[in-house]
């Protein structure tokens, strides 16, 4: 072993022994509630992170820019077209995840002559029988 591995081992073993076998954790004063001691109303009880970013700085300007943005960005409609592209993509993807159902057929058809379809001596082929089978 290195020096520095030496050295981390052995101030881990020291400070892994400074509680000791006896340690209890202190006791902590909690308040039965937290932030305020009544429910508070409904104007008061909505959280800062529930509001719209533009709608913080109560400026009217900057809430006509950012609805005019989000009306006429062209661009933000194809990025979101393309985001709704990709998860249908996504979905079509993972179906191949999910139990698949089928049904195939089949159509056979049997010719059964008794010299078949260009004659060959008895004593070459026992039967003269063809078989022809197409998939549907």
């Amino acid at each position: 072993m290195n020096y520095r591995t030496t050295l981390v081992l052995i101030a881990g073993w020291m400070t892994g022994c400074a509680v000791g076998p006896n340690y209890h954790r202190p006791a902590v004063q909690t308040p039965q509630t937290f932030r305020a001691p009544d429910p508070l109303p409904a104007p008061q009880a909505e959280s800062f992170a529930d509001l719209k970013w533009w709608e913080v700085f109560k400026d009217a300007d900057l809430q006509q820019l950012v609805g005019t943005a989000l009306q006429q960005n062209y661009d933000l409609r194809e990025a979101v077209a393309r985001v709704e592209a990709a998860r249908a993509n996504l979905g079509i993807t993972r179906s191949d995840q999910f139990p698949q159902v089928g049904v195939s057929g089949d159509l056979q058809f049997t010719r059964l002559s008794r010299d078949g379809a260009f004659t060959l001596p008895r004593s070459f082929v026992g039967a003269q029988n063809r078989n022809w089978a197409r998939p549907l």
